[in-house]
């Protein structure tokens, strides 16, 4: 499905800026609750993915200065998690993540999509009450804590178990 060879991914304000400011001249497909699992230089991360998109030929130049870098055909714009802990949560077995947060704002980045590995799916951690306004559209924005669902898939189960 998506390539494992590239470790590595583009953060920042300044490529956020820089796509942002080409979506005019970029054909871009939204995504609204892909959940994802991807490589990245501290390990395994999740994420969600907002938009994929190329860049334009005759836009590339404006992008990476470089003529020696030539990036890859598709990108996602991401929005991360925190990074998975090193132990599960021990009544369940199943790790726990949250927003990403850095200065305030939700922490995005820019990736190759060949650095997605897989799609994952996480569960809601539910309070005593469970609020109405959540649904299947809106929890993701809604809910600040989550779990990973490592019984979802085998490649959950190899992965997370």
């Amino acid at each position: 499905m998506f390539g494992r060879n590239m470790k590595s991914h583009v953060g920042g304000s300044y490529q956020r800026t820089s796509i942002l400011s080409l979506c005019r001249a970029i054909k871009v497909f939204f995504y609204s609750l892909n959940i994802l699992l991807t490589e990245c230089s501290s390990g395994h991360r999740i994420a969600q993915v907002c938009v994929v998109f190329q860049i334009p030929n005759n836009k590339i130049e404006a992008v990476f200065r470089s003529p020696d870098i030539r990036p890859p055909s598709h990108l996602a714009y991401i929005e991360w998690f925190t990074p998975i802990p090193a132990r599960p949560e021990p009544k369940h077995h199943m790790y726990k993540v949250s927003r990403s947060i850095l200065n305030g704002r939700r922490n995005v980045a820019i990736i190759p999509v060949n650095s997605i590995i897989c799609s994952i799916h996480l569960f809601p951690r539910f309070r005593p009450i469970f609020p109405r306004e959540w649904n299947s559209f809106t929890v993701l924005e809604e809910c600040h804590t989550f779990y990973i669902n490592p019984f979802a898939d085998m490649h959950s189960y190899l992965t997370f178990v």
